[in-house]
């Protein structure tokens, strides 16, 4: 992902990045799910990034057996 995309990306509504997310993990797409989870994690909330215990939540959800 370059950085206009990621800027593009981080723009989006914190709804929709979860949901995003959570969606990547339901497919069993856990690689992207982690790249995705790292673009949140490196960038500072007011830049559209998300606080680790959001996306914690969203992986415990969907990994739990």
């Amino acid at each position: 992902m370059n950085k206009s995309e990621k800027d593009w990306f981080l723009s989006l509504p914190e709804e929709m990045k979860l949901t995003l997310l959570d969606d990547m993990l339901k497919e069993n797409k856990h690689m992207m799910a982690l790249k995705t989870s790292k673009i949140l994690l490196d960038a500072p909330i007011s830049n559209g990034g998300i606080s680790s215990e959001k996306i914690k939540e969203i992986f415990d959800k969907n990994l739990k057996h």
